[in-house]
């Protein structure tokens, strides 16, 4: 039987957002809650009961917390209820949901009689119409269209699930109640291409498995458009609602999963569908072998190879008693192309078909054993047509794997195993059998690209595990979660002012870095980063840069520490008065300005105010009339306090000695009678010179 899964199955964007958003304050000591289930999946409504977050129907029915808004999103009544209930939103909808809300509520204020084609029962519905004053119309197919009534403008959306031809009809009819019809295709676009994939797929094969919850209203749709194509199909929650006898004359199955279903839901459905189709395959002289209706499978037989070396004499004289079921240990004596043959004892070598070597898909035997290899196999059958036992390296792998696994959840013990697949949602890996890492549990932060991951080893503890369903989701970041705590602990306990110690930079923002110095998040204001000034702290640091800093305050009590950078730079105002001496004249930059004068950088770190006095020959009424902030001027010395950090600069005395002195020259005065020509306006600048002098 052949299983294929519709490539856009499961977990939408918004989904995945809300989930991530509901993630970061799972396990929190605050009271966290979900208005209404996050997303229509039951068992993602549990997982998140267990991660602390709880389901509340109604704002009224808690007093303090943060209240996790679904990603059907609200309307404004249910908003202003939690803020006068005194509780913080986290607004986790959906951001196709929230385009619909505002496209509604400006329509009704533009005075259009909104019409929104959904289901009036849906919380996604309730909420758009609410953002319209509650005076939205919901009309669930193209009969309830055809009953409205004539409205001089119509605003038509839709809900982000619905089916395009459905939009479609509602829209043709009402083009003839109205004068004015505007139509905003509000359909999530994931949605479109996982029923078109859905139908498409559906055309193709003997039978549809569509796994969703069964309150999920796009799960709903994906079966009914599956039904549609005359497939027989059925919606499925869970691995264990899969029934055998579906599959009985189907050669081709697709599977394919609404926008609410996680990926290890769909990993464990077309896992136990796979175990389905290897005990049908199963031939009836070996149930009967087996003495019990669970019977593991048998396919790809291949013909056995020769022997290989002759066995022990002892061993073949008093061959080791095979049962199905047993695990046995064996070695490998000959490696062929599509087939294993291992010594276990007995009176011929077993045989391992290829299918049974390994849990990955392989081609080379050579790639997983080699002769001489000792390796614990299951015994599938006893003996097969040619007096071999058939065994299952695979199974016995499995079953030891899931033995481990159990003591490992009890233990807390780590494990370690590789990257086998990136896949929606987080990766899954080979630990004897496929174990899942949520994306979420991979690292302490967010990991954008998962694929870095593939065949690459991580180190792991199981947190969750259910035999029955062939489930195990593991977790890396508790690991580091449990390492950074210790950290931390260390680091506060050695912790103390005036240390210099090296971090990273974390985080960048307006005010300063966030440098982690093992485990603890510092903060470097920008104050501190530089003598000189600095506008930015990206002028200085990136991200992910190693720094030394210098410990500037620690305060255990509220968990804060202040860090600097420029304590381990030289200060330039220590050497201020040699390099800067009275009278010199040096160019600098105008800082700030204030009504007394101004300030005026000569070098990074060191400053100096230009009284107001001291900008011109004349008189200054306002500073901002002679400079301005980021001019470049020239300023004398006039004296330097090195211990206060102070210095006195004029720019009239600079610009005095910067200026040649006239040439005097004797120039003819000519007097003509009403000319407008005064001496002030030949000889000004000298009269200005000598009231000055």
């Amino acid at each position: 039987m052949e299983i294929i899964l519709a490539p856009h199955a499961g977990f939408c964007f918004g989904v995945k957002r809300a989930l991530e958003i509901a993630s970061k304050y799972g396990h929190s000591d605050n009271k966290v809650y979900t208005f209404g289930p996050l997303i229509h999946n039951r068992q993602v409504v549990d997982k998140l009961a267990e991660m602390g977050i709880t389901k509340i129907e109604n704002p009224h029915d808690i007093s303090e917390g943060k209240v996790i808004i679904r990603s059907h999103g609200v309307g404004p009544n249910t908003l202003a209820l939690l803020e006068k209930s005194g509780l913080e939103a986290i607004d986790a909808t959906c951001p196709f949901v929230r385009k619909a809300q505002t496209i509604a509520h400006e329509l009704a204020q533009e005075g259009y009689q909104v019409v929104v084609v959904g289901d009036d029962l849906h919380p996604e519905v309730q909420g758009i119409v609410e953002w319209t004053g509650n005076r939205a119309v919901v009309v669930k197919e193209a009969a309830e269209a055809r009953r409205l009534p004539y409205y001089p403008k119509i605003g038509v959306l839709a809900q982000t699930t619905l089916e395009i031809a459905l939009l479609e009809q509602v829209t043709d009819i009402l083009q003839e109640k109205t004068a004015e019809l505007k139509v905003y295709n509000t359909i999530c676009s994931a949605t479109k291409v996982r029923q078109e994939e859905a139908l498409e797929l559906a055309k193709t094969v003997d039978l549809m498995i569509v796994i969703g919850g069964k309150n999920s209203a796009n799960t709903k749709k994906l079966a009914s458009i599956c039904q549609g194509a005359g497939t027989p199909t059925y919606h499925i929650e869970q691995a264990g609602d899969l029934e055998a006898r579906w599959f009985n004359n189907a050669e081709r199955v697709g599977v394919t999963a609404g926008a609410s279903t996680p990926d290890w839901i769909i990993e464990e459905v077309v896992e136990r569908m796979t175990e389905l189709n290897e005990e049908k395959t199963l031939k009836p002289e070996e149930v009967q072998e087996a003495g019990t209706p669970e019977v593991e499978t048998v396919v790809n037989e291949s013909e056995t190879a020769d022997k290989g070396e002759e066995l022990d004499l002892d061993l073949a004289s008093n061959p080791q008693e095979l049962h199905r079921g047993d695990i046995i240990t064996g070695t490998v004596v000959q490696v062929n192309d599509n087939e294993v043959m291992v010594d276990v004892g007995g009176k011929s070598e077993g045989v391992i078909p290829l299918n049974e070597l390994s849990n990955r898909s392989i081609d080379n035997p050579s790639d997983v054993v080699s002769v001489g290899d000792q390796v614990q196999v299951y015994v599938l059958r006893v003996e097969n047509e040619e007096g071999h036992p058939v065994l299952s390296k695979r199974r016995a792998d499995r079953q030891i794997a899931w033995e481990k696994l159990e003591s490992a959840l009890e233990s807390g013990e780590e494990l370690r195993a590789p990257v086998i697949e990136v896949v929606k949602g987080g990766l899954l890996v080979d630990i004897g059998v496929r174990g899942f890492v949520p994306a979420s549990l991979v690292e302490r932060g967010y990991v954008e690209d998962l694929s870095q991951y593939l065949n690459k080893e991580l180190r792991l503890r199981v947190i969750e595990l259910d035999r029955s369903k062939n489930k195990v989701v593991l977790s890396q970041k508790a690991i580091l979660d449990e390492e950074y705590e210790k950290l931390r602990e260390a680091t506060w306990a050695s912790l103390a002012e005036g240390q210099v110690v090296k971090g990273i930079v974390r985080r960048l923002t307006n005010f300063g870095a966030f440098v982690d110095i093992g485990g603890i998040d510092g903060l470097l204001h920008v104050s501190e980063l530089s003598w000189g000034r600095v506008d930015h702290p990206k002028d200085v640091l990136s991200e992910g840069q190693e720094i030394e800093v210098k410990v500037l305050g620690v305060d255990r009590e509220n968990e804060k520490v202040s860090l600097g950078l420029k304590q381990l730079l030289p200060n330039p105002w220590d050497t201020a008065e040699e390099r800067y001496p009275v009278g010199d004249i040096v160019q600098g930059k105008v800082l700030r300005i204030a009504s007394f004068g101004a300030f005026v950088e000569v070098e990074p770190g060191i400053e100096g105010l230009v009284h107001i006095s001291q900008l011109a020959n004349h008189h200054v009424e306002k500073t901002e009339d002679v400079v301005s902030v980021g001019e470049e001027i020239p300023v004398k010395i006039l004296g330097v306090d090195q211990e206060a950090h102070r210095m006195s600069l004029s720019l009239k005395e600079a610009r005095k000695e910067e200026r040649p002195k006239p040439e005097k020259t004797e120039q003819p005065v000519q007097a003509e009678e009403n000319s407008g020509v005064k001496l002030g306006d030949l000889f000004g600048e000298l009269f200005e010179e000598g009231n000055n002098g």
